[in-house]
């Protein structure tokens, strides 16, 4: 939701709180008001959906996730782009923001969900046996790919973006309800920016950027 600082799937949470709190607050059920007033912060908290200026090159890839990168690899994706790769993979805690933006200018050519388990993100196989859902990106002749990874909490994954779309670096392409993980899929012409481990915020941390461009 462009321009409102909380997601909209967050409203079913934080709206009929925030009204259950004041209730409670009027009729001086003050218990009841603590529970339902905390209940809306934490819901405000991980609904958030702050504003980002994104400042980077056109030759550069930036994070579509807030969180931790949790692998650096290369690998051969046979469905969606049919060659070996590089794969930059974020995980996203309880308290990141969990709005996915885009890495870069382009058009969604494909989007594929995945019913799925939902095991602790951060294992490996959660890529192949956990939900998720691709949304496959064409920028100027190259294929990337993005992935949208279910978790043991993170139970509903959301896509703001359709086949055809025109998406501008950093604009926003859904969330994942109570964070999990992302993966990056980038031809090989492109090389990692980021070291295991590093934190990085989506839409303004560079992943990737393209051999031999500065």
């Amino acid at each position: 939701m462009k321009g409102f600082p909380l997601a909209k799937e967050g409203l079913v949470f934080v709206v009929p709180s925030l009204i259950l709190s004041l209730l409670c607050m009027f009729f001086h059920q003050y218990v009841l008001f603590t529970l339902f007033f905390c209940f809306f912060l934490f819901s405000a908290f991980f609904f958030r959906n702050p504003e980002r200026s994104v400042q980077s090159k056109p030759s550069e890839l930036i994070s579509p996730a807030d969180g931790r990168v949790m692998g650096v690899d290369e690998m051969h994706e046979a469905e969606f782009l049919d060659e070996t790769v590089l794969r930059i993979a974020v995980f996203m805690g309880p308290g990141d923001v969990h709005v996915n933006r885009a890495p870069c200018d382009g058009t969604v050519r494909r989007i594929v969900h995945r019913d799925g388990q939902f095991r602790m993100a951060f294992k490996k196989e959660s890529d192949k046996e956990n939900e998720r859902n691709y949304i496959l990106l064409e920028k100027n002749g190259d294929k990337l790919l993005v992935v949208q990874i279910a978790g043991f909490l993170a139970r509903r994954i959301h896509c703001w973006v359709q086949e055809n779309d025109v998406v501008r670096k950093g604009g926003r392409i859904g969330m994942i309800a109570f964070g999990s993980r992302v993966d990056l899929y980038t031809p090989l012409g492109y090389e990692s920016v980021v070291k295991l481990g590093e934190r990085v915020k989506a839409g303004l941390t560079v992943l990737a950027r393209k051999k031999g461009e500065a």
